[in-house]
């Protein structure tokens, strides 16, 4: 059945679906759920694949083992060449389209001395090209402040010319709880002689190029990349947890500034994308380059695109006085760069004492990168992702000490543990519950102590399939307090009881997650999608300061 189909973009509040218990307790409760599709990245492409159902997920996984085999097995003067995700136009689309003017070549036909890395890590390594996969390059870029990351999705002992080389490259990404390893040959596609897709800042080094293409493999092509979330992006390539902030349901636009400075200051990894209003789609390979099908505004901003936040500040004006700044990063690395207030050349910089310029690292470069007010920030840019390696249990922007982690695999099963939302009570009692044990508070509130817990809740979501993509389900969860750990809740008692939080409106992105301060105790954690009998799996994350137990009910 069509289980991830959208219902309603509209969700009420937990509170606002609950009727009252009476005086006297009598009174069950009701409980109005609904859900929603996550939002288009505009970046997506005219063909859209096909959705099936998960099958195994290992779409472009290599085991260790094997690829130590095809190393052993090549002859002594042979390049590898990937079977699997060849050199041709089966790679590159999955829509069989044909395009005979792409040639493939190795890094050593493209430079005299190929190097993974040249001079280390940065962002503005990462230059975008005729591939609408913003959302996955500006995740590249805001990962690349931390080069250590970088280099253990893409590890620099690879040599791509001279002693050693074999064309085969070997890259690492954090699927499902778990890092994979996914080979492929360093072919690449090339027009004229140069990049087609990404590149690298520098033409000596081919990071950039290698990633995507690895990446592409775990997608079934290039074409599959063309849209997408950031936040996935990030966790992919941190194994962290990423959050998404819309700004149409964030108010307080303060809060927000103070968490993406903090964030940021913290090592945090930010991305956001620009609202699009142009209902005209992307289309990859556009006489040769995607950029020249969607250029950009007035303001010199890309709609819907993928851009990385680079930096936030605060600063002192000789006029204005204080000025909240956001920098940001267009993935393209070009001069289609925003031209509003606080750009490249404007005048409000005359007004910042020098000491402070420099303190900003401000150039005047065509690079894509540019300072912007917060507030034009807000007006401009629809969302915007936040990862980080480990929880912040209190949403201040600062990762905290974590003294456990745990993580527990599930599945809902069609006919017997997919049960659905609290719409149907009867239903929403078969899902998997997952007792969680919390003994030692770490903070006081109100005179209670009270335990900091961080729940993460991720579908199944790697592909099975080249041609298909797999269906992402509407999901959510919830926790409720129990005295009774020892047997799993009733529907009654769903009809009695308020849930200690949850994981807010269900929707179809690949992992939410809920922060909450509880009392030392037992609670239940009930993961489920919207729709009752949908099949699929799922993994729950959960982090605390201190020691707790989680185990799964019978």
């Amino acid at each position: 059945m069509g289980c991830g189909a959208s219902h309603s973009n509209a969700s009420l509040s937990h509170d606002e679906a609950r009727t009252p218990v009476n005086d006297s307790g009598a009174a069950p409760l009701t409980v109005t759920e609904e859900a929603m599709e996550k939002p288009k990245t505009g970046e997506e492409g005219v063909f859209e694949l096909p959705q099936s159902d998960f099958v195994d997920g290992r779409l472009g996984v290599t085991e260790a083992k094997a690829i130590e085999e095809l190393r052993s097995n090549l002859a002594a003067d042979e390049h590898y060449c990937d079977e699997d995700f060849p050199a041709d136009n089966s790679s590159l689309f999955f829509s069989h389209r044909v395009d005979g003017d792409i040639e493939w070549k190795r890094p050593y036909e493209l430079h005299d001395d190929p190097q993974v890395f040249v001079d280390g890590v940065g962002r503005k390594d990462v230059v975008q090209g005729a591939l609408g996969d913003c959302w996955f390059l500006s995740a590249c870029a805001a990962v690349a402040r931390t080069p250590k990351l970088i280099q253990r999705v893409v590890p620099p002992d690879q040599v791509l010319v001279g002693e050693g080389y074999t064309g085969l490259v070997v890259c690492r990404f954090w699927r499902f709880g778990e890092w994979v390893l996914v080979c492929v040959d360093d072919r690449l596609p090339t027009k004229e002689g140069h990049l087609i897709f990404a590149s690298s800042s520098s033409p000596q080094e081919f990071w950039v190029a290698l990633v995507e293409k690895a990446y592409a493999k775990l997608h079934g092509s290039y074409e599959a990349l063309e849209g997408g979330q950031s936040m996935d992006a990030l966790v992919d390539l941190t194994g962290g947890l990423a959050e998404r902030y819309d700004m149409e349901d964030t108010p307080d636009k303060d809060k927000l500034y103070k968490l993406l400075l903090k964030s940021s200051k913290n090592g945090a990894f930010i991305t956001a994308s620009m609202k699009k209003n142009d209902p005209r789609q992307f289309v990859m390979l556009h006489d040769g380059d995607w950029r020249l099908a969607y250029k950009t505004n007035d303001h010199g901003l890309v709609e819907g695109h993928a851009y990385t936040v680079s930096g936030v500040a605060t600063i002192s004006h000789e006029h204005l006085g204080l000025v909240r700044l956001v920098r940001v990063r267009n993935p393209w690395a070009s001069g289609a760069e925003w031209n509003g207030d606080w750009s490249d050349s404007d005048e409000n910089w005359d007004g910042v004492p020098v000491s402070q310029l420099n303190k900003l690292g401000r150039a005047q470069l065509e690079d894509g990168e540019f300072w912007m007010s917060f507030k034009d920030f807000c007006g401009h840019f629809e969302e915007v992702s936040i990862c980080t390696i480990g929880p912040d249990f209190d949403n201040d922007g600062t990762i905290d000490h974590v003294g456990q982690v745990q993580a527990i695999k599930g599945e809902w099963a069609e006919g017997s543990s997919a049960g659905g939302s609290r719409n149907d009570f009867d239903k929403f009692a078969t899902n998997p519950q997952y007792l969680l044990t919390l003994t030692d508070p770490d903070m006081e509130e109100d005179g209670e102590s009270k335990c900091s817990v961080l729940v993460a809740m991720m579908q199944e979501h790697r592909r099975s399939n080249k041609q298909q993509a797999v269906k992402e389900l509407q999901i959510g969860f919830v926790v409720y307090k129990t005295s009774h750990p020892e047997r799993r809740l009733s529907s009654d008692y769903f009809q009695h009881n308020y849930e200690e939080g949850n994981s807010g409106v269900y929707i179809n992105f690949r992992e939410v997650l809920c922060r909450m301060e509880l009392e030392p105790g037992e609670y239940v954690i009930i993961p489920a999608t919207f729709l009752p009998d949908c099949p699929g799996y799922f993994m729950v994350r959960v982090y605390s300061p201190n020691s707790f137990q989680l185990k799964k009910i019978p």
